[in-house]
């Protein structure tokens, strides 16, 4: 087994050369802060820029309407100042998930109906698109049957005829009474 015998000279690692990086949850060794090097000019000196200021000739051409517009950005940046008009508006959580039925009436039913004592986030959204899916398959169905039987309006008959010649519809709503119609027992 061999030893090895650290001069005065090496360096030695010490507890305050490591920091903890929470984000990669990792140990990284901490190195000397080059930031201040960027500060300066090429000889050592603070490097400073004059302020900005438009020639004298350009601002006796320009005229009072062009005096008051901003300089035009360069595409594809964006200002890190929200101006009032650009402001990004708040999306519903409808909106945001693409959807017609709405995710907080949902949610809403959820809780008041009391099903479990604890609800996820996206449990209302999860939802409220499979309620969205099983209307269209229902109004889809029933407009094809509407259009078969020559009519042109979707009637509580045709919802119930759709329904019951899908297999996989009607062993879902199977059981299900649909208003104004009665239930054919067969």
């Amino acid at each position: 087994m061999k030893t090895r015998v650290l001069s005065e000279s090496s360096p030695t690692p010490k507890a305050t050369d490591w920091s903890y990086d929470p984000i990669s949850r990792r140990r990284r060794r901490r190195g000397p802060s080059t930031r201040w090097l960027e500060k300066l000019g090429p000889a050592g000196a603070p490097h400073r820029t004059a302020p900005h200021r438009t020639a004298p000739h350009r601002t006796a051409e320009l005229g009072p309407s062009e005096k008051a517009q901003s300089r035009p950005s360069m595409p594809g940046k964006r200002s890190r100042r929200a101006s009032s008009s650009g402001r990004r508006r708040t999306r519903s959580r409808t909106a945001r998930a693409e959807l017609s039925f709405s995710v907080s009436l949902v949610e809403r039913l959820l809780r008041e109906g009391h099903y479990a004592r604890r609800l996820g986030s996206s449990a209302p959204v999860f939802l409220a698109a499979v309620i969205q899916y099983l209307t269209a398959m229902v109004l889809e169905l029933a407009g094809n049957e509407a259009q078969n039987s020559g009519r042109s309006r979707i009637t509580p008959e045709l919802v119930d005829m759709a329904i019951h010649n899908n297999a996989l519809l009607s062993g879902f709503l199977g059981t299900t009474t649909i208003s104004q119609v009665a239930p054919d027992w067969d």
